[in-house]
């Protein structure tokens, strides 16, 4: 590849080859920026928060505030590099006047992922990567994951029936030894990295909603997700049991209704494949600050000259032991982004596509821990393919082995499961959970979990929170 020029200026040695075209660096940075811009800008109400506006369409002192939530990827990076740049443009033409303002939110799990975060972004703000005059319209936001369980007034215990699969929940009320019910005990009652992982990821996506619900006069989070990882996502649903999420979990045009319709959800990088972001970091130097992934460069030139030379047969080989659904539709995207990234492209276009089910009924009910709209009962369909009830013990040989049983600990933690379902059935009240969500505690050894009821008060209990500023 020695000596490939640029397709696009004609004039610059190629650094990077995607999509089976040659770019320079300065041709590629524009290249993603483009695609990430032309979607900031999708109708007049995206538009008008992005833009520097005057006189009579000013709207908050014509500087609007953009969530974004920052995990320190190299998506996250990608997207806060285009935004600073349109900032620094916006200055340089509008005499100093600026659009709009970002508020990072990141997510942490413990102490020592904060002091990465933190490390990383203190080493970026003494970098000369941005101006000094960039620095006061960021405002970074780290909230601890524990703040999920806050509001210790607003947590209730939801029981799954082990036979009928229905759902009941009671008030839950924090031990006397215990000031907040913890994340890590949410964590540790999943049965597979499978479910932790939807746990984790319905917790994050609630604190950044709660926190941007918080703010008032932020309308706009802004989702770094790349196209490769929405297209897993998609996949990733389907394969749950969640299919029928899809549409809503993509729209961009809907103001969120399960936060009382104060802003909506963009997804300005969904047309940028992952390994795109990974060379534009790459390329821009911002690689160096990032935390908890390793950027692949895969679309480097110099790379693809190493890999024809060394021709390593393992280089997509990876342990597929114990990853989760979206971890093997991550490993299928990526092996296939180089010669095959239109598939890509069409997951995530037939996504876009999709419409929530049609219904007569237009008020659906909502899963208490998803939030995601339950269209028909899960809980009557798995009956229908499910036999739950166990034989009655009838001879001697069975009362020994069942008496056996009980004294395991598998017995002995089924007969804790049995007396809490009891109290729970005749005192709590009903919960209505989605098939994916029932699949989900039904996998957990007591069959019950401890989430926050998604109410007014629970979305104001003020959130654990750090900023860093100057």
């Amino acid at each position: 590849m020695d000596g490939v020029k640029c397709k696009r200026c004609k004039e610059n040695d190629a650094t990077v080859k995607s999509r089976k075209e040659p770019f320079c660096n300065k041709c590629f940075i524009k290249f993603v920026s483009l695609k990430q811009r032309k979607l900031m800008m999708t109708d007049e109400f995206y538009r008008d928060h992005f833009k520097v506006l005057y006189g009579k369409d000013l709207v908050n002192d014509g500087i609007s505030k953009i969530v974004l939530p920052f995990d320190y990827s190299s998506s996250s990076f990608s997207a806060l590099d285009v935004l600073v740049s349109l900032l620094k443009e916006q200055r340089v033409q509008h005499r100093g006047r600026i659009g709009f303002k970002i508020e990072l939110v990141t997510i942490f799990k413990n102490e020592k992922e904060l002091e990465s975060f933190k490390e990383s972004w203190e080493l970026l703000k003494i970098s000369d990567v941005y101006g000094a005059d960039v620095w006061s319209q960021l405002n970074a936001h780290f909230i601890d994951a524990e703040s999920f369980f806050n509001d210790t007034d607003g947590l209730e215990q939801i029981v799954l029936h082990n036979e009928d699969f229905n759902s009941m929940g009671m008030d839950y009320v924090v031990p006397a030894e215990s000031t907040q019910y913890k994340i890590e005990s949410l964590l540790a009652s999943c049965p597979n990295r499978n479910t932790r992982n939807d746990m984790w990821i319905f917790i994050v996506t609630h604190l950044v909603k709660k926190f941007t619900y918080q703010q008032q006069d932020s309308q706009i989070i802004l989702w770094a997700h790349s196209m490769t990882k929405l297209a897993d996502h998609i996949i990733g649903l389907i394969v749950k049991g969640r299919g029928a999420q899809i549409a809503a979990s993509l729209d961009s045009g809907k103001f969120d209704h399960d936060y009382d319709d104060r802003f909506k959800n963009l997804y300005p990088l969904k047309n940028t494949l992952l390994s795109e972001l990974d060379a534009y970091c790459i390329i821009t130097g911002l690689d160096k600050y990032i935390v908890n992934y390793s950027v692949r460069r895969d679309l480097m030139i110099e790379q693809e000259e190493v890999d024809t030379k060394t021709n390593d047969p393992n280089k997509n080989v990876r342990l597929v032991k114990n990853m989760t659904i979206n971890e093997l539709a991550r490993k299928y995207f990526d092996d296939i982004e180089g010669e095959y990234s239109n598939i890509i492209a069409t997951v995530l276009r037939t996504g876009d596509k999709l419409k929530p089910p049609a219904i007569e009924n237009k008020d659906c009910s909502k899963c208490s821990i998803c939030l995601n709209t339950i269209y028909s009962n899960p809980s009557e369909w798995l009956r229908n393919i499910a036999i739950n009830k166990g034989h009655p013990v009838e001879t001697d040989e069975e009362r020994e082995l069942y008496k056996l049983w009980q004294e395991s600990q598998v017995g002995i933690q089924t007969g804790k499961y049995l007396k809490l379902k009891e109290k729970t059935w005749s005192e709590g009240h009903e919960i209505l959970l989605c098939y994916g969500c029932i699949i989900n505690l039904n996998g957990i050894n007591t069959r019950e979990i401890i989430w926050p009821k998604h109410e007014e008060e629970e979305l104001q209990s003020i959130l654990s929170e750090y900023e860093l500023s100057d």
